[in-house]
């Protein structure tokens, strides 16, 4: 039998609550990838919240069919980057498969960031969800730095002191360390059990907490704004 089609009222509901429950899915994804056993789950699963926020994202921005064609390519391009990255796993040519599969995932994230911005930009209502997009994109911005991150201990081991040494830490551990040490410094709180131990990675990092930084100002700026306006009305 064919699925029933979800009705006005479910899809209302839905529609409400999406970013709530990506960021929730984000959540879990933070803390379920560091139990897994092998990279290559981490990695797939990584590309299947991928795909979900793409989906939530072009669904909130239904206007835009730029953005939509422009996540699909990137997301179909993280893939392949990602395929390879795991064909390639004992192959010499690993670094430059795993630098493809890193560095396909930074833009795709920054546009998605960008297009849960517009979402709220355009609601110009402060609701619950407009909220948590905001939250679903500083998650986002955290994850992008932390590719980054990933992508330059893959080159060079010694961009960052771990309290174990890089040489033995599975990959996939290595992407839950950069994705706490980013999220740490995107947040400016600073505990100093991981340190950037170059310059590029210094900097990064200090362009990373601005960053952090700037993003509060601002969401708080343009929730403030609706909160005023609403009131008005």
């Amino acid at each position: 039998k064919c699925p029933r089609p979800m009705s006005r009222p479910e899809a209302t509901v839905f529609a409400q609550w999406r970013f709530l429950m990506l960021t929730l899915l984000m959540c879990a994804w933070l803390l379920l990838a560091p139990l897994f056993s092998a990279d290559w789950r981490v990695q797939l699963l990584l590309e299947a919240f991928m795909l979900v926020t793409v989906l939530v994202t072009v669904w909130a921005n239904p206007q835009l069919s730029r953005l939509r064609n422009a996540l699909i390519v990137l997301w179909l391009a993280s893939v392949a980057g990602t395929l390879l990255s795991i064909a390639t796993t004992e192959h010499p040519a690993w670094r430059w498969s795993r630098t493809l599969e890193l560095l396909s995932l930074v833009p795709l994230m920054a546009m998605l960031a960008a297009g849960m911005l517009a979402f709220v930009l355009r609601e110009r209502t402060l609701t619950l969800d407009s909220i948590f997009a905001t939250i679903a994109a500083y998650l986002l911005v955290a994850v992008l730095f932390a590719q980054i991150y990933v992508c330059m201990i893959t080159w060079n081991p010694a961009s960052f002191s771990l309290p174990v040494e890089v040489a033995n830490r599975p990959v996939h551990l290595l992407q839950s360390d950069m994705t706490y040490f980013s999220l740490v410094t995107l947040a400016t709180v600073g505990y100093g059990d991981i340190l950037p131990a170059t310059s590029t990675a210094r900097m990064l990092a200090m362009i990373e907490a601005v960053t952090g930084q700037f993003y509060v100002a601002v969401v708080v700026a343009i929730f403030v704004g609706m909160y005023s306006s609403q009131r008005r009305r």
